[in-house]
């Protein structure tokens, strides 16, 4: 009987090591679901952050893309600016040409045709030089409006400074007239 109560005794500290093990082991598996379910969660967490990242990206993206178009469009409109300023400029010469030449046709005696050409000539040219001044400051007008509207808010370094240029050209231009 005594060897039978020693074996009872040896299964019951066998039964009570197992049960230990048993509480251990789920002890374990409940750290380790728990830290499962919060690496998931931080997982999300850092998809969700990577998807406004990127999202973000594609924003800054488009502006860059904008900020060049109206870089572009600025420069197109300093280069037509250049343009007609070089045609105001010659035509101005040609008119100082004609005038000269009307002058020096006037103290000397001409043919009363030909002087009535070179006003006329002369005449056309002032005209000219009017009509192509107005063009020119609608244009400078039209393009700093568009630019201005364009670049609301945030504007790159290039394009303000394209701007300050057309601006600057438009107050040349104005204290000129």
């Amino acid at each position: 009987m005594s060897a039978l109560r020693d074996h009872v005794t040896r299964l019951q500290a066998q039964l009570a090591d197992l049960a230990r093990r048993h509480e251990k082991t789920s002890a374990e598996v409940f750290q380790v679901q728990r830290e499962a379910l919060f690496m998931k969660s931080e997982r999300h967490a850092a998809e969700a952050q990577l998807a406004t990242a990127e999202q973000q990206l594609r924003g800054l993206r488009t502006e860059a893309e904008r900020a060049r178009q109206a870089q572009s469009r600025a420069q197109e409109a300093l280069d037509k600016a250049k343009e007609k300023d070089k045609k105001i400029t010659d035509l101005s010469k040609e008119v100082f040409t004609l005038k000269e030449a009307l002058k020096v046709q006037q103290s000397t005696p001409a043919s009363s045709k030909e002087e009535e050409a070179l006003r006329g000539q002369v005449t056309a040219l002032q005209q000219q030089i009017q009509e192509e001044a107005r063009e020119h400051g609608a244009v400078v007008a039209l393009y700093r409006t568009h630019l201005l509207y364009a670049i609301q808010g945030q504007m790159d370094e290039d394009v303000q400074c394209i701007l300050s240029q057309i601006l600057q050209m438009q107050r040349l231009q104005a204290q000129g007239r």
